[in-house]
């Protein structure tokens, strides 16, 4: 199997499990609370080295007692090779993570050093077939590494989420997606898309229009809906993979996990839809269980 490398900083999750989410100005105490490494990409890597796949984890920390902290915790994910670049003079990233009883959640992320994303896979080199996995964390840098994946025989795959459009905008955004292989967004992209679009129709009609626009014609992509499940394009046509009927415990990292999903398959040699289905079931048991195991999730 080819190697996959997973490119994101390393931030500090305080994650706090409440009850339900807070109104304006409700003071509650949290259950239970606990502080681990987290990070887009690091989700994606951890559920990659549970498949054990051949699987790097790319990324960046402060020169703090907090990065050193983050660093030690990467190391210890069984099967993860660790390339994590210290920056001096620089605060490792941070957020605050809170989680209901439904399993929903609400992020706060603290602001972060421009560098720990501009550096981000500024040295990578991957082997012909080799796969590199990414958030939209930065147009520019991520548009000149996926050009050298690909001139270097790689396969390149972004999970394009409603929080990096939001910051870059919808211009950068299909810039960046023109450059890439493989597109993942989710329900939140769709809905800001369709309306500053005024798309309408059912749910599948509005994500196959995204998916077409994103695919650019050659592109593949997929449209996570949640419970709805998965639309998946490539070549022109579209296909619905139904979600599992489960009840999540925590929906932190599910998007992370299902590109890693699609990476493994990918990187095994599944077809582009049956890659999809295989990244629903390898989701479905994280947001079940908070973790990744092959054989619950039939891989």
């Amino acid at each position: 199997m080819s190697r996959i490398y997973c490119l994101s900083t390393v931030d500090l999750d305080r994650v706090f499990e409440i009850d339900h989410l807070p109104a304006h100005d409700e003071k509650m105490f949290a259950s239970s609370y606990r502080e681990v490494a987290g990070g887009q990409g690091v989700f994606t890597a951890r559920a990659l080295a549970a498949l054990h796949a051949p699987v790097t984890f790319v990324g960046t920390v402060g020169d703090d007692l907090t990065g050193t902290f983050l660093i030690e915790e990467m190391k210890r994910v069984a099967g993860l090779e660790v390339a994590i670049e210290r920056l001096p003079g620089v605060a490792s990233g941070s957020c605050v993570i809170l989680v209901d009883k439904t399993g929903e959640k609400a992020i706060v992320l603290a602001p972060i050093h421009g560098d720990l994303v501009t550096r981000l896979g500024e040295t990578l080199s991957v082997a012909p077939g080799d796969l590199v996995t990414c958030n939209f964390f930065d147009p520019a840098a991520i548009q000149r590494l996926f050009a050298r994946v690909r001139a270097e025989g790689g396969l390149s795959l972004i999970d394009m989420e409603f929080t990096g459009i939001r910051i870059h905008g919808w211009d950068a955004t299909f810039a960046t997606a023109a450059t890439a292989d493989v597109i993942c967004t989710n329900k939140t992209a769709l809905a800001a898309w369709c309306e500053r679009e005024i798309v309408s129709g059912t749910l599948l009609d509005r994500a196959e229009a995204l998916a077409q626009a994103l695919s650019g014609g050659t592109r593949r992509v997929c449209v996570t809906l949640g419970g709805d499940g998965v639309l998946v394009h490539e070549g022109g046509r579209s296909v619905h993979v139904p979600a599992l009927p489960i009840r999540p415990a925590n929906t932190t990292g599910a998007g992370d996990t299902f590109l890693a999903g699609i990476a493994f398959a990918l990187a095994r040699g599944d077809r582009f839809v049956d890659a999809a289905g295989l990244a629903t079931r390898v989701a479905a048991d994280f947001l079940v269980h908070g973790h990744v195991d092959p054989a619950r999730a039939g891989v």
